[in-house]
Formats: structure tokens, C-alpha cells, sequence
């Protein structure tokens, strides 16, 4: 099968599963073709260099995330040129902006199956600092572009149950159209966290302190701010530990210093030994206003830690299905206060650790494994082919 992907959002979560998508259908013998922008993150560049030496087509196309008609045009008109007589059998699109130019373009220049991954709806975001809280034009115009190209999309993939019943709710595509394919993760590479005494030593955090810990961009999306308040509410000798970079990376440690917390927060930066920061951790935390199915909190499960998280897509099917046993806990979004109660009750607990813990994990190798997202993917793919 040949497969063009299309994403301009390449940070984060969506970044990850553009890179496991492209390489997995790869490996598994398909054709695959990526266009993508490198803005948001430099480090989009070594993705499309992995890419080109594993033999995947590539083109850089810097679109832009905001709605500019000029730049849009010339974006929509350089993926035109790029469609014809390439023989796609499915042009799979991601995110608001390579969706929008990639389906409105498809049609015309391809016979392709169209599929369309939103990875959160950019029309539900009310607004915020950061890439992740701002929508990137006025939200009616964005609700009215997604109906308007649900009637040229073949398949809508959402990551999370949460998120097509969000998109049902929108009214963008017709329900038998909307289909859920969780993300995934390869659940042996973080079965065994190690290394974090050695982290605690680093960041001056006593081996015995109760440590809450995340993992994320550091914008308004993924809510550590509220994290932070929550901190404050905690016992005096109970430490946070964020993970990751951002803009707002200054707002959060002046936030911490009001409210007497310079000692006890700790901002990693950007670190490549994710393993180390969650094996430093006694519980994983996902204080997000906006998800579609968290990369973090998968990865802190597959590690075995008790998490919580605010009510956001994937979440309480992760941690809270109604049909298994609850892996974890989830707590109203935005609610610090209620953040803070849960983070005692785990953090006073060991044994209620040890047991999400190894639902946690459990649960990822049986629901959320990145061999049943690529399978599961491809089957979405043969029907929009057949549709």
C-alpha cells in the first residue's frame, strides 16, 4: 500500500505518533511518504533524516499552524503539485492544519482514500497560553472547515473513545465514518525504569521525599501551573518534578516562588532519559486541560507507576474503564484542589501504588501497544479503500 502522511502539528504526542505511524507501516512493508513542517520543534529534523535512512519518502513543508490565507494558498498549492500520478492509495492527514489544506486539496488532485487523524479538536480550545491552549483562528470558522471536509473524508481516526464521542458531538462526520484507534507504545521499552536515585541526586531531592512527577510541554495545555497549586496543598516535605520545556517554563517557577515552592519544584528541561524521571517518581501525575490519548501517561504505566489525571480524552479509559478494573484515578479538570486530595491519598499509600501500578502496566501491553495501533490502523485504511 502506498500511504502519504500529512502533519504541520509535529510537537509532543503528535510528533511521536507520526514518527511510530511512519516507521511502523514501513516495517510492516508498506510505501510510505511523508510531508511535514519542522517550525514548532528543530528536532522534527532528525525525524525526517530517520525517516530518509530508513528509505521513507520526505518533504519538508513548513505550514504554519495559525490561519493565514496567503501562506495557506501556497501551502495547499505546493501539496497539489505533489498528489497527481503518485498512485496513493490513502492520504492520511493530521491535526487541524495539514488536515484542513491536505482534504481540501485530495479530492481534486487524487484518487486516494482520505483519512483524518484531529488529534484534539482545535474548535474546543477556549483559549490560553502556549501551542497547546490557543486555537489557531476563531473557533466557529474552525467547527464550520471540519464539518464542511468531513463530507470528503473517508475515515475520521480518533485516538480515544473520548475524542469521537467529542467529534459526535460537533457534528463533523457521520457516525458509521468515525472510528477510534488508540495510541500506542511499545510497552518493553519502559517496562523497567531505572536510574532515579541518581536523578534525585541531581536535583537535590531527598531519597526519601514524596515525589509527584510529569511529563510535557510546558504550555497551557498540559496544565502544570495546576500541578504547582496542588504542590502547595501537599505536605511540606513532598517534592514535583515537571519534565520537559516550554514558554512558559519562567511563568511556572515564579508561580512556585509566591507560593513558597522554589525547593520543592523542580523543571528538568528537555531530557532524553524519560526512564530515570519516571523511576524517580513515586506517582506519575497528567494535570492536562486538552489531550487525545497521552503519550505520557501510557509510558508511566507501562512503567508500572500509580497515576492520576485530570478528565481529559483517554484518560479514564486508561485508568478508569468501566469494564476493568481502575488503573489509576481521575480527577475534574482544572480542579487543583481536588488534584491534591488524590496525590495525598497515592503518596500516603504504598500498597494502593503498587497495585495501580501493576494494573497500569497490564493494561497497556493488553489495550495500548503500539503492534495493535498499526494493526489496527492498516484495517481502517482497507475500509476506507473500499468505501
Amino acid at each position: 500500500m502506498r500511504v502519504l502522511l500529512i502533519m504541520e502539528c509535529t510537537i509532543g504526542g503528535t510528533r511521536r505518533h507520526l514518527r511510530d505511524l511512519a516507521l511502523g507501516l514501513s516495517t510492516r512493508g508498506h510505501q510510505v511518504h511523508v510531508i511535514a513542517a519542522t517550525l514548532r520543534d528543530p528536532g522534527m529534523l532528525r525525524d525526517l533524516d530517520s525517516f530518509r535512512a530508513a528509505g521513507l519518502g520526505v518533504t519538508q513543508l513548513d505550514m504554519v499552524r495559525a490561519i493565514t490565507p496567503l501562506r495557506d494558498g501556497v501551502h495547499a498549492l505546493s501539496l497539489a503539485r505533489r498528489l497527481p500520478f503518485r498512485g496513493y492509495d490513502v492520504i492520511h492527514t493530521h491535526s487541524s492544519k495539514a488536515g484542513a489544506l491536505g482534504r481540501c486539496v485530495a479530492p481534486l488532485f487524487s484518487r486516494a482514500a482520505r483519512v483524518h487523524t484531529p488529534h484534539t479538536y482545535a474548535a474546543s480550545f477556549d483559549g490560553g497560553k502556549g501551542q497547546g491552549g490557543d486555537a489557531p483562528g476563531p473557533p466557529g470558522l474552525i467547527l464550520a472547515t471540519e464539518r464542511v471536509l468531513g463530507r470528503v473524508t473517508d475515515r475520521l481516526i480518533h485516538v480515544s473513545e473520548a475524542e469521537r464521542d467529542e467529534g459526535q458531538a460537533l457534528r463533523v462526520i457521520p457516525a458509521a465514518r468515525a472510528c477510534v484507534v488508540p495510541n500506542g507504545i511499545d510497552p518493553d521499552a519502559f517496562a523497567n525504569p531505572s536510574g532515579g536515585d541518581a536523578l534525585r541526586v541531581e536535583f537535590d531531592i531527598p531519597a526519601s521525599a514524596p515525589l509527584v512527577g510529569t511529563v510535557g510541554l510546558l504550555n497551557d495545555a498540559k496544565g502544570h501551573d495546576l500541578l504547582v497549586e496542588a504542590l502547595a496543598q501537599l505536605p511540606d516535605n513532598a517534592h514535583a518534578l515537571i519534565v520537559g520545556h516550554g514558554e512558559l517554563e519562567a511563568e511556572l517557577r515564579a508561580q512556585a516562588a509566591s507560593l513558597g515552592l522554589g525547593e520543592r519544584l523542580h523543571i528538568t528541561g528537555w531530557r532524553d532519559d524519560v526512564l530515570a524521571c519516571l523511576d524517580a517518581m513515586d506517582v506519575f501525575c497528567l494535570p492536562s486541560r486538552w489531550e487525545g490519548m497521552s503519550y505520557a501517561l501510557l509510558e508511566a504505566m507501562s512503567a508500572g507507576k500509580a497515576c492520576v489525571s485530570s478528565q481529559v480524552n483517554g484518560s479514564p479509559e486508561a485508568l478508569t474503564p468501566h469494564d476493568a478494573e481502575a488503573a489509576g484515578r481521575v480527577v475534574p479538570r482544572g480542579d487543583a484542589t481536588a488534584l491534591a486530595a488524590v496525590l495525598r491519598e497515592l503518596l500516603d499509600d504504598a500498597a494502593l501504588r503498587t497495585r495501580f501500578g501493576q494494573v497500569a502496566a497490564a493494561r497497556v501491553r493488553e489495550r495500548f501497544s503500539l503492534n495493535a495501533m498499526l494493526t489496527n490502523t492498516l484495517a481502517v485504511y482497507e475500509e476506507a479503500r473500499a468505501r
